[in-house]
């Protein structure tokens, strides 16, 4: 901001005073604070480049047309101390980008199309009972959770192309809204980036974020390709602890819970079949079905 220099303009001091009480965007300020006119001409550099500033605010339709030094700052005047402040605070533009880049910041999207940051269940199409139910679901679960209280999460399963990942976008950003980080992974990916992980040494790192985080959407599971090691030593354990621990935990599927577990055993010996059937039980204490016809 550059100060404005009236020193060696004193037969317009009065002009530029009588003019600015009389300016309709500044009167209000004056009269909300009961100013009087030495207090305006004491002020008189900070009035005229408000003026001018907040002019360029009036038509910008966002920050690609800023004009201000400061990207996104906005003048805002202040009565402190019977004075007249001029201050800088960001304007609803920068505010609204800020707010997308923090919810952005707490959703962790996994091998997930962009439009997972889209998804909004103000977008949600409504057009069946069961969508109708999955939305009040998905307003009561968080809303509970944010008031601290025990949840189920949901396990939505259906046919190809009906709606799940988008879905479970849509859980994903209601819960950074809260402000509440989240993973969301497909699944199969996920897998094989956790096998890669052993090499890599981030394995337990990883597997820990997984666990831990406020809210885990797990889209497409059960259309990885079989892994013992991956059943036992890694999803296994995430979902006790995450059960132990009352973390909301989402799933999407096309099968029903109940087949899921073909998908979790390699043959039918009975240690292998309660491996299995342990995943399917935890899931089933984690989560609600819902099928989305």
């Amino acid at each position: 901001m550059r100060k404005l220099n009236f020193k060696n303009n004193p037969d317009i001091i009065d002009e530029i005073t009588d003019r600015l009480s009389e300016d309709a965007d500044l009167k209000p300020f004056f009269i909300d604070n009961d100013i009087d006119t030495a207090t305006i001409e004491a002020a008189l550099s900070d009035l005229m480049v408000y003026k001018k500033e907040i002019g360029y605010c009036a038509p910008c339709k966002g920050l690609h047309q800023c004009k201000q030094d400061t990207l996104g700052m906005q003048p805002v005047l202040r009565y402190k101390r019977q004075r007249i402040i001029l201050e800088y605070a960001p304007c609803p533009f920068l505010v609204a980008r800020d707010k997308k880049q923090a919810h952005k910041k707490r959703i962790n999207a996994l091998y997930m199309p962009k439009m997972i940051f889209e998804a909004r269940l103000s977008d949600f199409h409504m057009n069946t009972d069961v969508r109708k139910r999955i939305y009040q679901k998905i307003i009561g679960i968080t809303n509970q959770y944010a008031k601290g209280e025990r949840i189920k999460g949901l396990y939505l399963h259906g046919r190809y192309q009906i709606g799940k990942t988008y879905t479970l976008a849509a859980i994903a950003n209601r819960f950074s809204e809260l402000g509440y980080k989240v993973i969301i992974a497909y699944y199969p990916d996920l897998v094989r980036e956790l096998k890669s992980a052993i090499k890599t040494g981030n394995l337990e790192e990883r597997i820990n974020e997984l666990k831990t985080v406020d809210a885990l959407c797990l889209d497409d599971i059960g259309g990885e390709a079989f892994s013992a090691w991956v059943r036992d030593e890694i999803l296994g354990p995430i979902l006790q602890y995450r059960l132990l621990d009352d973390k909301p935990t989402f799933f999407s599927s096309n099968v029903p819970i109940d087949e899921l577990a073909k998908y979790f055993i390699d043959n039918n010996q009975q240690q292998e079949m309660i491996k299995g059937y342990r995943i399917i039980e935890r899931i089933k204490e984690l989560s609600e079905p819902i099928n989305m016809k």
